[in-house]
């Protein structure tokens, strides 16, 4: 498994011009951004914590394809210390 990839400041810049954070994470997924990745980026910045940028993510239609069967994958990453972020 890759070290997961934090594009938050992609993000901050996606919604400084005028994006909802919908379509910066459809904009980072179509980039290649992996789930994990989303969920480092949308964690770290709304400075939240795992669950809560769980929610944001699989609610967010670029994810929605994934809603279903991600309950162990996401558990894997709750217990991946913050120090493994790239």
């Amino acid at each position: 498994m890759r070290p997961v990839v934090d594009y938050s400041k992609d993000l901050r810049r996606m919604l400084a011009d005028g994006k909802t954070l919908d379509q910066a994470l459809g904009e980072l997924r179509a980039a290649g951004a992996a789930m994990s990745d989303c969920l480092a980026t949308v964690r770290a910045f709304r400075r939240c914590d795992i669950v809560e940028a769980k929610q944001v993510v699989l609610a967010s239609p670029a994810w929605s394809d994934y809603r279903d069967g991600t309950e162990e994958f996401l558990q894997v990453l709750s217990e991946t210390d913050d120090n493994d972020v790239v």
